[in-house]
């Protein structure tokens, strides 16, 4: 089915619902007792999920990374794991599990070739890298794979089970679920059509869900009517391939653009920059080029707010006061819809603009990226919004309000 607004029909068709639906926890919600064998985590600063995995299932806990290339988790015998308040999947408990060799078509698959290298033995190995300098180290497994409050079976599961790892990893966590590009990721090998999830808003105590669909689901000509959806354009970034590139025009302070040159936002030949999204970063990282200009404008229109010290890396932070008037701030994407105007707006409400770091204190989640050049828009800008990423047309769908 196109993405495209519903019409009128004399026969409507039936909506189109997931083909599975998996409960995704998120910052600061404890997980409710699901029994022994599950304990009661709070989620720092990330959206999360359980998955069941093996025969008889052993359940881990799992961060949700949109530019992730594969699902990892730590595994019994490890050499090296990082710290964790589970225990690590252990490969010996299940009778479905075996490891793929190096001359596997998944290891020889050339498009693997930047994760999992050149194999010089049995196992095939993986070596991830993730941003703030985190890597995980293991070898490439199958086993089936469940899902918390879903009938669905994933009986061949290609994962990673990781034996070493470099960098910080939260103790929370015992690996990664990879929604990222390539044939690895959840959505590839559920030959999913499409996938969205809701980023509830910090501090609520509701669950939302991923959800992964045969069909593209309809977009609501109501909602888009009155600019509560915006449909923003993907690309591919060959230096990064496992990310979500968005089709980005640019920021807006109380109306005004910044001024910047379309390269800072990826445009143009032989660039190492664009514009990602990061639900497991909390505020907006910009390059250094574009924060300076952000810092600047930001300087001439926050004279009426309280000042207060920097916090770790987030500059601007104020006394947090009932009359405080913020400026409005907009992220700016080419137009998706065909029938549009030539760019869409986000508005950034209040809650998605500040940061509360202690009480009495708010600040703006916008930092500088000093390791990349990349622009990376955190989850604090996203709550509240649904998210559906069409696979079929490389489109993303952002809903507002919609959690």
């Amino acid at each position: 089915i196109p993405l495209s607004t519903s019409s009128s029909s004399p026969t409507p068709t039936p909506p189109i619902v997931p083909k599975i639906s998996i409960p995704l926890y998120h910052s600061q919600m404890l997980k409710p007792q699901m029994g022994a064998m599950v304990d009661t985590y709070p989620i720092d600063d990330s959206y999360a999920l359980f998955l069941w995995i093996g025969t008889p299932v052993q359940i881990v806990f799992v961060q949700v990374d949109i530019g992730s290339p594969i699902t990892w988790t730590q595994c019994d015998p490890c050499s090296n794991c990082y710290p964790m308040q589970r225990s690590p999947f252990n490969t010996k408990e299940s009778s479905t599990l075996r490891e793929l060799g190096c001359y596997s078509e998944t290891c020889l698959d050339p498009r693997m070739k930047e994760l999992l290298g050149n194999c010089t033995s049995w196992t095939c190995r993986y070596n991830v890298n993730y941003g703030k300098e985190s890597s995980s180290f293991g070898t490439m497994v199958i086993d089936t794979l469940n899902f918390e409050h879903s009938n669905s079976e994933v009986k061949e599961f290609i994962m990673g089970c990781g034996d070493s790892y470099d960098g910080p990893y939260r103790a929370q966590f015992s690996g990664v679920l990879g929604l990222g590009r390539g044939p690895l990721s959840l959505q590839s090998q559920l030959n999913a059509k499409a996938f969205s999830f809701c980023l509830v808003s910090f501090g609520s105590q509701k669950a939302s869900t991923l959800e992964f669909y045969d069909r593209v689901p309809q977009i609501d000509k109501h909602d888009l009517a009155n600019n509560s959806i915006i449909m923003v354009p993907l690309k591919e970034n060959s230096g990064y391939p496992n990310y979500y590139f968005l089709q980005f025009v640019g920021i807006s302070i109380n109306g005004f653009m910044l001024g910047m040159k379309s390269s800072v936002w990826g445009y143009g030949l032989n660039y190492d920059g664009g514009v990602i999204l990061d639900i497991g970063s909390t505020p907006t990282y910009l390059p250094r080029e574009a924060y300076n200009v952000f810092k600047l404008e930001i300087h001439k229109v926050d004279h009426n707010l309280t000042r207060k010290p920097a916090h770790e890396d987030l500059e601007f932070c104020y006394k947090d006061e009932p009359s405080n008037v913020y400026p409005s701030i907009a992220l700016h994407f080419e137009n998706g819809n065909v029938a549009g105007e030539n760019f869409v707006s986000f508005n950034i409400n209040n809650n998605q603009m500040l940061f509360r770091v202690d009480e009495g204190t708010v600040c703006l989640s916008f930092v500088e990226g000093k390791y990349s050049n990349l622009t990376v828009i955190g989850s604090n800008q996203l709550q509240g919004t649904q998210l559906m990423i069409d696979l079929t047309k490389e489109i993303l769908v952002l809903t507002q309000n919609k959690c």
